[in-house]
């Protein structure tokens, strides 16, 4: 069984969700802003989530003022996954959606920054390979069971993701089968 580093498998989703970005900017056919705005909600969603579930505990854990860095990222990662329910109350065409759209990309986009200069460095520098590959290797199993839809009002820790989650996820994967 191969092994992928947690911090590889999450830049991947974020290289994946920037990509996403650029053609739905690039976009000007509503059925494909349409498809390609559930897909961002989709991949956000269920990124978060990993996160909050299975990285931001280790965070905690093991990084100086990890407790506080990681509630920094719910944070952000809370008014993200605001920003999504409110695009999946809207169609292309309406005012907003376009612009709601640009707002969860750079608000992403401002995350990543984030995670990806400091958080990212420093869980690798305080956490071992067969650690991280552990971690990676949960993620990417969890990725099929963990909500796929935007819960704003869920807060974004562990421990109520858990309670919570298991039953978001039932009611998001039953949504997206009846989509």
């Amino acid at each position: 069984m191969s092994f992928m580093d947690v911090i590889d498998l999450l830049t991947n989703d974020h290289a994946a969700v920037n990509a996403l970005f650029g053609r739905f900017k690039r976009s000007s056919k509503p059925d494909t802003k349409r498809k390609l705005a559930k897909e961002i909600v989709h991949e956000l969603s269920v990124h978060a989530a990993v996160e909050e579930n299975f990285v931001y505990p280790v965070m905690r854990a093991k990084l100086e003022n990890g407790s506080e860095r990681a509630a920094h990222a719910i944070e952000e990662h809370a008014e993200v996954k605001r920003l999504l329910a409110e695009i999946e109350k809207l169609e292309p065409g309406d005012t907003g959606f376009d612009e709601t759209m640009e707002k969860v990309a750079e608000s992403v986009r401002h995350h990543v920054a984030e995670e990806e200069a400091d958080l990212f460095p420093d869980l690798r520098s305080n956490t071992s390979s067969d650690v991280r590959g552990t971690i990676g290797t949960v993620v990417e199993k969890a990725k099929g069971l963990v909500p796929t839809h935007p819960h704003p009002l869920v807060p974004g820790t562990a421990t109520v993701q858990r309670v919570a989650g298991p039953w978001a996820s039932i009611v998001d994967h039953v949504r997206d089968l009846v989509a």
